[in-house]
């Protein structure tokens, strides 16, 4: 197996894509298991991230600049990516961005440009026609030839992206991992695997900060068993997830009883207490820019004033009331972003809540969490 390098061309039109990431995001943070600044995928490699949305295509982009060798990939997505129609029928858009939607459809461009790069089909359960194949007797073949192909493209010498959990988290959590993994080393003994999570934080921001947390190369023993494999794969993922302002005001706010009311200069102390100890206490667990300057005031105004939209607290100019509904499970956790973005966020720190809890009994230890508190 010969490793497929890195042309002008490719790293060019790869290059575009992430060029995106102004208009997706507010700014990008990237930090590092070891003191390097590069991403090490030897060939024969998987690289294996979470899913949180479609703005996961930048982001991959920009993981790509950090790759150490840079060969071509192969990168599993959805079927109807590549299929006619797809702006229109994905963000079902009106006025000019309707006709200008159309027009990219029309010249198949996205097909074209995401077939250069390694994109390759993959069939969602129960979407893409999948009911129908399935009931033909005919899905299990054509999962079959799918994963097939991907081995096939690895073997003619490109690496893996893929989406372990493969779909989006539309409540934070990291999802259910599937055994895609555990498959492919199946096939490729000689397998490299590697990692980096995705944080997005939707509250400290106008627009989302993403935050990338590259995990170190581990290896898949050749006897270990799918469910094995699938924790492995779900600790490494769920390990990196960095604490953002966004999700570590969620967590703080949701260790509050019903219609706090809390004085912001609180909120901020307590933050920064939590913040110190992750770092003495938990090295492991990257914390985000922000917290380590000790300088978000204007972050957490931002913060304040989305929860305020989403009714979920009151802000004054020197204190914060949470509202009962803050602390309302939603009876459908599908898109918990909009149902409830405070819990939302607080989910990804799911791995990190044991510390956490640690954290926030040993700084409240000799006195009522709220004592203080109004």
């Amino acid at each position: 197996m010969k490793p497929k390098k890195h042309t002008v061309a490719y790293d060019l039109l790869i290059r575009l894509v992430s060029l995106g990431k102004g208009v997706v995001f507010h700014s990008v943070e990237e930090n590092f298991s070891d003191k390097v600044d590069y991403f090490e995928t030897p060939y024969p490699s998987a690289l294996l991230s979470n899913h949180v949305s479609e703005a996961d295509v930048v982001s991959l982009a920009m993981v790509y600049r950090r790759l150490q060798p840079k060969i071509k990939m192969i990168i599993p997505i959805r079927e109807d990516m590549l299929q006619p129609r797809f702006l229109q029928k994905e963000f079902r858009s009106k006025g000019i961005i309707k006709w200008f939607f159309r027009f990219i459809d029309a010249t198949r461009i996205i097909p074209i440009l995401l077939r250069y790069i390694g994109a390759s089909p993959i069939k969602r359960p129960f979407r893409d026609n999948a009911r129908a194949l399935l009931k033909a007797g005919e899905l299990r073949d054509k999962v079959d030839s799918e994963w097939t192909d991907l081995v096939a493209n690895i073997k003619r010498g490109r690496n893996l992206f893929m989406f372990p959990e493969g779909t989006f988290s539309h409540d934070g959590f990291l999802n259910q991992i599937k055994r895609g993994a555990y498959y492919i080393k199946s096939k490729i003994g000689s397998l490299h695997f590697n990692s980096f999570t995705l944080t997005y934080d939707h509250l400290s921001y106008q627009k989302t900060k993403l935050y990338i947390k590259y995990g170190k190369p581990f290896y898949i023993e050749s006897d270990q068993t799918p469910d094995q494999v699938i924790r492995l794969v779900g600790e490494k993922l769920g390990n990196n997830y960095t604490v953002t302002l966004g999700n570590l005001t969620s967590f703080v706010l949701l260790k509050f009883g019903k219609e706090t009311k809390i004085r912001k200069d609180q909120l901020i102390e307590i933050l920064i207490k939590i913040k110190k100890q992750i770092e003495s206490r938990f090295p492991e667990i990257t914390v985000a820019s922000e917290l380590k300057k000790e300088n978000f005031h204007s972050q957490l105004e931002s913060l304040f004033n989305k929860l305020k939209q989403f009714k979920l607290i009151e802000s004054e100019e020197d204190t914060v009331l949470t509202k009962e509904i803050l602390y309302h499970l939603p009876k459908s956790i599908h898109n918990l972003k909009k149902s409830n973005i405070v819990m939302y966020h607080r989910n990804q720190l799911t791995a990190h809540l044991n510390h956490l809890e640690q954290v926030w009994n040993g700084i409240f230890a000799n006195q009522g969490a709220t004592s203080e508190i109004n």
